[in-house]
């Protein structure tokens, strides 16, 4: 009587894959390991995105912001405690035609915008101001008008407090970038 061949030697022989990466990884204990890390690594990181306001937090964001951000867990849960926001935000573009005239353009209203104008119009995200004027001036070549300039506007006001009748207070406006758009030639 002859020895069975091995069950992952009769899966080759059939064509059939061996293990998967994430089978291997949980059979090996370094794979163990790595998983392991990696989920405390995970957990640590939302623990410190998500603490208030202290030195603490201060300290370990600069450690934590690389992975929480490449990872896509760069979401704060705390949109209505322990403050919630006092002032209301948007962001428009000025947007300036060759023939001197101009248009207002805003934003759609949807979550994904919302999210987009919360990070936009922070300092922090410069290096998105000029391509997000660009990509407005792309889409609003108007009826064969060329654009000449972009103006990335970011408008607030204070909020009332809840149950309040104060009047809503008027919009401040202030230009934080603005792009000169290229000839079609320069581009």
């Amino acid at each position: 009587m002859g020895l069975s061949p091995h069950p992952s030697e009769t899966a080759a022989a059939a064509g059939v894959a061996g293990p998967g990466l994430q089978e291997r990884l949980e059979a090996s204990r370094g794979g163990r390991l790595l998983l392991s890390v990696l989920l405390a690594l995970t957990v640590g990181s939302i623990v410190v995105w998500n603490l208030p306001e202290s030195e603490i937090r201060e300290l370990a964001t600069p450690v934590v912001e690389p992975y929480v951000n490449a990872t896509g867990l760069d979401q704060g849960w705390n949109l209505f405690a322990p403050n919630p926001p006092r002032r209301t935000y948007e962001v428009l573009a000025r947007i300036e035609y060759a023939d001197g005239s101009a248009v207002l353009w805003k934003s759609p209203r949807n979550d994904r915008w919302r999210k987009w104008l919360g990070v936009i119009r922070n300092e922090r995200s410069r290096r998105l101001w000029e391509p997000t004027a660009a990509w407005i001036a792309g889409h609003h070549d108007d009826g064969g008008r060329r654009t000449t300039q972009v103006e990335l506007i970011v408008r607030g006001r204070d909020l009332p407090p809840p149950g309040s009748n104060l009047p809503e207070q008027a919009w401040e406006e202030e230009v934080f970038f603005t792009y000169e758009v290229p000839e079609a030639g320069e581009r």
